[in-house]
C-alpha cells in the first residue's frame, strides 16, 4: 500500500455513515480521486471543518497495491485556502459552485490535468476576492482555460482567422464560429461585441461585462457545454 500526497480541491462530499464521509477531490498530480474519510463526522475529527466543497488543501491518502474500483482511504486533509470570500455573497458562492460542477463534469478519474487544476485554483481565488463587477469576467476566463485543457476550446474566428465584425452564427456541433453561408443545425447568432469580448478574455484581458454581453456569453457557453457534455449543467440557472 502506497501513501500519496497532492494539492487538491474538494469537489463533492457525501455522508456515508454516522461517522464517515465520501469525498471527491480534484488533485493536481492525480486528477480526480474518490476517497473514504473514516471518522470525518465524529466530533473533534482530524477532518472536522476541512472537507467542504471548494476548499483547497493538501490531501494525503492510501492507495492499494492491487487497484480496484473500491474507494481509497483518506489519511488527512490540511486546508491551505478555504476561499471564505465565496461566502460573502450569493453571486460569489453560486459561481464557485458552478465551477465545482464543471470540474466534476470535465475531469477524469485519476487522469492528471495540471493546467486545469492551476486554472481552477486561480479562478476560485479570484471569485473569492475581486470586485463583484469582475466576477463574470474571471469565471468565463476560467471556463475557457478549462475547455482548452480538455481539448475542445470553441473556435472564435472564421476559417481565414478573422474575428467577425458583424453578427455571425455560432455552432456548438461545428466547434464555434461558422463562415457566412454555411448552414449548421442548432447554430445561433452571436454579436460581434460578444465574440470580441470572448477573444479578449481568452487572451487574459479582464474587464467588467455589460448585462447584454454577459447574458449572451452565458447562453453561448451553456449551449457549448451542453452539447459536448451531452447533458445540461444545473448551476447555470443560478448565475
Amino acid at each position: 500500500m502506497a501513501i500519496l500526497k497532492s494539492d487538491a480541491i474538494v469537489l463533492r462530499v457525501i455522508d456515508y455513515s454516522e461517522t464517515s464521509l465520501i469525498a471527491w477531490l480534484f488533485t493536481r498530480d492525480h486528477g480526480r480521486v474518490h476517497v473514504m474519510a473514516k471518522g470525518a463526522r465524529r466530533p473533534r475529527s482530524a477532518f472536522e471543518g476541512a472537507l467542504e466543497p471548494l476548499v483547497r488543501g493538501e490531501l494525503v491518502w492510501y492507495r492499494k497495491a492491487r487497484r480496484t474500483d473500491a474507494l481509497e482511504t483518506a489519511k488527512e486533509f490540511d486546508p491551505t485556502n478555504r476561499h471564505t470570500g465565496l461566502r460573502k455573497s450569493l453571486a460569489r458562492m453560486n459561481r464557485g459552485l458552478y465551477l465545482g460542477e464543471l470540474l466534476r463534469a470535465l475531469t477524469e478519474h485519476e487522469l492528471p490535468a495540471e493546467d486545469a487544476f492551476d486554472a481552477s485554483c486561480e479562478t476560485l481565488a479570484a471569485l473569492s476576492t475581486v470586485d463583484e463587477a469582475l466576477l463574470d469576467a474571471h469565471l468565463i476566463r476560467g471556463e475557457l482555460r478549462l475547455l482548452d485543457s480538455a481539448g475542445f476550446s470553441p473556435r472564435l474566428t472564421r476559417s481565414d482567422g478573422s474575428v467577425p465584425s458583424e453578427p455571425t452564427r455560432f455552432s456548438p456541433s461545428a466547434g464555434g464560429v461558422v463562415d457566412p453561408g454555411v448552414h449548421e443545425p442548432g447554430s445561433f447568432v452571436v454579436s460581434p461585441g460578444a465574440l470580441k469580448t470572448l477573444v479578449a478574455l481568452r487572451k487574459g484581458t479582464l474587464v467588467a461585462l455589460g448585462a447584454g454581453v454577459r447574458r449572451e456569453l452565458r447562453q453561448l457557453l451553456q449551449a457549448f457545454f451542453t452539447y459536448h457534455l451531452e447533458r445540461p449543467l444545473r448551476m447555470p440557472a443560478f448565475l
